[in-house]
């Protein structure tokens, strides 16, 4: 039976997801009660800030941090806590976002007028990606510590100045030379820091927070649509109620930074239930069976002439947690087959099928391996992925 396609009656074909949550593709899919939720809270208004106030203070709460703030993606989780760490110690900390306003001529500083405000960023030199741009946004100027195969304590020790720098910014990435998180808490709250992680894609497990905020972390972002399930357009931001404080000043219903990144209250609504639902989740049981069927695909492909197939796990931030898995497949030896053409073929056909082949996106395991996640095929996708995969690997065969 042919997959049901809801976008084929404008004239587009949809995707065959088996890359990952990705933004590009819109994320994931939520639960049906994410819907529910959202359409209920359409049906009334409500006063933006008591709500951003009240979801903030239930994902807290699920999340095991001190305050969290819902936020237009993470990227905006990203800029709002750049805002927030640049106005630390300013007027800004007499205001409150539930009371009178009269804060706009102070908010309204960034991103360019900065004067008089400690806007530099230390961030690590070998931890630079393109999401650094938020901090720009906010008004930040980026210092980068040390080198770009190494940095030391000593880096980060030279790239403080107590007059300039508002915080510290570090990116979970899949290398294994970057600092540990909570060394680099340690230099950061020797100067009355506080410490920014992106921790955008990472939320895979209900503990991650809380191994965060135990490893020194003052401001943790993450995605709303990734491995949450929440709506694609949403974020999180977690960590100090004082720093949540500023950053909620600075956020969409008010006049500054934030403001063009807005947020219906039907998507924060619908984020506060994703979060209902994922903090409930049995994250072993939730893992240990995307296992078995990461393996059930990598058996099939394994059987194709000219590949080897198997399963490799993602990294998560702590080795504790029961990783989520992929299925990789990568050419034998001497069979001629181009990988890369192949990953082109299945991106190009109709439905295109979105696999990986990037040595560094999931970690340096997967590089030179085409990746496919089953998280989330639908119902005859892993059929067509295979029957796609003979078709040119037959092709390519056949020409040599």
């Amino acid at each position: 039976m042919e997959t049901y396609d809801p976008y084929r009656k404008y004239g587009l074909n949809r995707v065959i997801n088996a890359a990952t949550s990705l933004t590009r593709l819109g994320g994931s899919i939520p639960h049906d009660e994410v819907f529910d939720s959202m359409r209920d809270a359409s049906r009334a208004f409500v006063r933006i800030p008591e709500l951003q106030k009240w979801a903030g203070a239930h994902m807290s709460k699920k999340l095991g941090t001190e305050d969290a703030l819902p936020t237009s993606g993470a990227a905006c989780a990203l800029m709002l806590a750049c805002a927030a760490c640049i106005f630390r110690g300013t007027e800004l900390e007499d205001y409150d976002p539930l009371e009178r306003g009269g804060f706009t001529h102070i908010i309204q500083k960034l991103p360019l007028k900065t004067k008089g405000l400690r806007n530099e960023f230390v961030v690590m030199k070998n931890d630079r990606n393109v999401y650094d741009h938020s901090v720009e946004c906010a008004g930040g100027v980026m210092v980068e510590a040390g080198k770009s195969h190494s940095v030391a304590i000593e880096d980060l020790h030279r790239s403080v100045d107590s007059k300039k720098t508002a915080a510290f910014y570090y990116t979970i990435q899949p290398k294994p030379e970057l600092m540990p998180i909570e060394e680099y808490a340690e230099v950061a709250h020797e100067y009355d820091l506080p410490l920014i992680v992106d921790a955008a894609p990472n939320l895979t497990h209900n503990e991650v927070p809380r191994i965060l905020k135990d490893r020194g972390v003052d401001l943790m972002i993450f995605s709303g649509g990734k491995q949450l399930g929440g709506p694609n357009n949403s974020g999180i931001l977690a960590g100090r109620e004082d720093l949540i404080k500023l950053a909620h000043l600075n956020s969409y219903s008010f006049d500054g930074v934030g403001r063009a990144a807005k947020m219906s209250r039907e998507t924060i609504v619908g984020l506060v239930k994703a979060i209902d639902i994922f903090t409930d989740r049995d994250d072993n049981q939730y893992y240990e069976g995307m296992e078995k069927k990461s393996r059930e695909l990598a058996d099939e492909l394994d059987e194709i002439k000219g590949l080897k197939s198997g399963v490799l796990h993602e990294p998560t931030i702590d080795p504790s947690l029961y990783p989520p898995t992929y299925t990789y497949v990568e050419a034998e030896e001497g069979s001629g087959i181009n990988l890369n053409k192949v990953h082109e073929f299945l991106m190009g056909s109709v439905p295109p099928i979105e696999t990986l082949y990037e040595p560094f996106f999931i970690s340096p395991e997967a590089a030179g391996k085409l990746t496919f996640k089953v998280e989330y095929l639908l119902p005859g996708d892993k059929e067509l992925i295979i029957k796609r995969i003979e078709d040119i690997i037959g092709k390519s065969l056949e020409r040599t």
